[in-house]
């Protein structure tokens, strides 16, 4: 489990807290922001246990949100049923049968790890209308 490192409640993330906490993985960061930026984005407190999130949606639905630890991010989003059969659909595609209740968390640190949680978006993005 990552330990989100925005947990003051008082204080909204600032773009220079978040690059702090990132350091060479902000431009990860920055790129899923630039892959969603026909999304809304908004920082909400969950509380003391999970701390700030950067919640990605568009009206409604949520996209993904992200959770800020030390050096990586986590990204989670939660697959509907015919998504996840769409997923299945593509043997390429691990996520499907990796997630068979449909929720995804991806650790992004590196490119690698980011091109996966791209692919991923990009194909929510997609079925949602939103790209």
């Amino acid at each position: 489990m990552i330990l989100n490192v925005l947990n003051d409640a008082t204080e909204k993330p600032t773009d220079t807290q978040v690059k702090a906490a990132l350091g060479p993985v902000w431009e990860h960061f920055e790129a899923l922001q630039q892959l969603a930026a026909s999304c809304e984005r908004e920082w909400r407190h969950y509380g003391k246990k999970y701390g700030w999130k950067l919640k990605v949606h568009a009206d409604d639905k949520v996209l993904f949100e992200i959770t800020v630890a030390e050096a990586l991010f986590m990204v989670a989003l939660s697959l509907r049923e015919q998504e996840r059969q769409e997923l299945k659909a593509d043997t390429a595609n691990e996520w499907a049968t990796r997630s068979p209740d449909g929720y995804v968390k991806l650790e992004v640190r590196d490119a690698a790890s980011r091109e996966r949680a791209v692919a991923l978006i990009r194909f929510l993005m997609a079925q949602r209308e939103l790209a």
